[in-house]
């Protein structure tokens, strides 16, 4: 068993690339937050996550994953935004396809706007 720290670590750096995760596989997203769940963290389940992520990171395009993940970022400032910046958004992520995306560029500058750190220091626009 690892220290508490090194699981707060882990918990930090799950926070970071759980978006990330969420909109390329929802199965991948699953597995890995049931990692965290307990309180207990091993040197299984840290390679478990970084194989975990590697594999995520390999993985093509899943435009119902994304516009999962988009819409739950989303909730990190829709109370905020304009009516128009809420049309707009809801028109992109509808016309989002495996090979066009202008939701996320847009939900970036959503996040730019309104300063919602949590998301700007993840990995989710990487």
């Amino acid at each position: 068993m690892i220290e508490m720290c090194e699981l707060k670590v882990a918990q930090k750096e799950w926070a970071k690339w759980k978006y990330y995760v969420m909109a390329r596989s929802q199965a991948s997203y699953v597995d890995l937050r049931q990692l965290f769940s307990g309180n207990q963290w091993s040197q299984e389940k840290e390679a478990h996550f970084k194989q975990q992520i590697a594999a995520v990171k390999k993985l093509p395009v899943n435009v119902k994953a994304r516009r999962n993940a988009y819409e739950h970022v989303w909730g990190y400032f829709k109370k905020m935004v304009t009516h128009q910046e809420r049309a707009t958004f809801l028109r992109l992520v509808q016309a989002m396809t495996e090979t066009q995306d202008e939701a996320l560029p847009y939900l970036k500058q959503l996040a730019e706007k309104y300063q919602i750190a949590y998301i700007l220091d993840s990995y989710f626009f990487d």
